[in-house]
């Protein structure tokens, strides 16, 4: 929520205030949520604040934004004075942006622009920098900058929202497989993925829900481009254990995907501007990760593109279901995270057989295969 000043000039005349109880409302049902995730997202935007582990590269021209944090508080509900309640409770105080608007509805603005090729050229700036920014923060350059600090590796070593990332998107997922024959088997081959995994991926920092509704545009009227550098929010789901190509990415482009699924026939123009914005932000991460693939089976990126897959193909899924269900696309939608699930294979075998080889080329605007290299 934003909060106005009501007196004085000193400091800050609004701010954006994030209220975090011990859980979270999911259609009248609680789930346990711990406030300490509040804390680790004041430390996460602390990274590229002066003097911090990524100061450096918040210089960058390819640097995205962060809002700054001016305050984290935790207590009572009473000691804060939230409420007359003794729960505990944390507060963070952000600095408030003014004007933003979520990256996708700022591009469905652009897309009915006069200048296509203006609305083109900043969009495609745009997931430039958002590639290059998630790469920066996925590299294991960044993991040992961060380690480097004792402190703030403590905090942002901690994986407090495991619990709720499977209820959220692996507990509805049975469900939404039952019309497919092979919908137990892909739902198992996701599970063995994320809590039983066969491969040592390496864990790095990430965001923790990247999509497109955590990525905002300040100012999306303004002429100057520089005022388009996206800003990423939302950072209470991060983690320096977590996982990069394999994760953030997969969420950001399954959800984009179904929505260019969606537009593609309906909105080209829209279409167009969502898939320069998947293609521009595969090909920055992919330059700056450099995760060649060989295409064998003890091959650590070829891994790494299999479990993409298998969470590509999830996110689509779930995302068609949650918000795309009256969508005349809808089963396009479906059926392509289908696709995922299946040719990520039954395991690393499968996955590397030359004829799953060959319809891998074939996936649908290539959005996975793009942000690895092959030979």
């Amino acid at each position: 929520m934003r909060a106005v000043k009501v007196s004085g000039t000193d400091g800050p005349q609004s701010v954006i205030l994030k209220h975090g109880r011990p859980y979270f409302d999911d259609d009248g049902h609680l789930q346990p949520f711990s406030i300490e995730r509040q804390r680790v997202e004041a430390s996460m935007i602390s990274l590229w604040d002066k003097g911090g582990p990524l100061a450096q590269d918040a210089a960058c021209d390819l640097a995205w934004r962060l809002p700054k944090v001016l305050r984290h508080d935790r207590g009572s509900e009473a000691d804060l004075r939230l409420s007359d309640s003794s729960e505990e409770s944390s507060i963070l105080l952000i600095e408030d942006l003014g004007h933003v608007l979520r990256l996708h509805n700022a591009i469905q603005g652009w897309c009915r622009e006069p200048n296509c090729e203006k609305a083109i050229e900043r969009v495609s700036r745009i997931g430039s920098i958002l590639g290059h920014s998630l790469a920066t923060l996925h590299s294991q350059e960044t993991a040992r900058a961060v380690k480097a600090h004792a402190e703030l590796s403590k905090v942002v070593s901690q994986n407090l929202t495991a619990d709720a990332v499977w209820y959220l998107v692996m507990e509805p997922l049975p469900n939404y497989l039952r019309g497919s024959p092979k919908g137990e088997e892909y739902f198992q081959r996701l599970v063995e993925d994320i809590q039983r995994p066969k491969f040592d991926y390496p864990q790095c920092l990430m965001h923790g829900d990247f999509n497109f509704g955590n990525v905002v545009i300040q100012n999306p009227d303004a002429d100057d481009d520089d005022d388009h550098r996206p800003v990423a929010i939302d950072w209470e789901f991060a983690t320096s254990q977590g996982r990069g190509v394999n994760g953030d990415n997969s969420e950001f482009i399954s959800l984009l995907h179904c929505i260019l699924i969606g537009a593609r026939k309906r909105e080209p123009s829209y279409a167009e501007l969502i898939r320069v914005l998947c293609r521009s932000f595969c090909s920055a991460y992919r330059d700056k990760a450099a995760l060649p693939c060989t295409m064998t089976r003890d091959d650590l990126n070829t891994q790494l593109y299999r479990s993409a897959m298998l969470v590509t193909g999830r996110d689509m899924i779930n995302f068609a279901n949650d918000n795309c269900d009256d969508d005349a696309a809808f089963d396009e939608m479906v059926d392509v995270g289908l696709w995922y699930l299946e040719h990520a294979g039954h395991d690393m075998d499968e996955f590397v057989e030359w004829n799953n080889q060959q319809e891998l080329t074939r996936e649908d605007e290539g959005l996975v295969r793009s942000m690895f290299i092959f030979s």
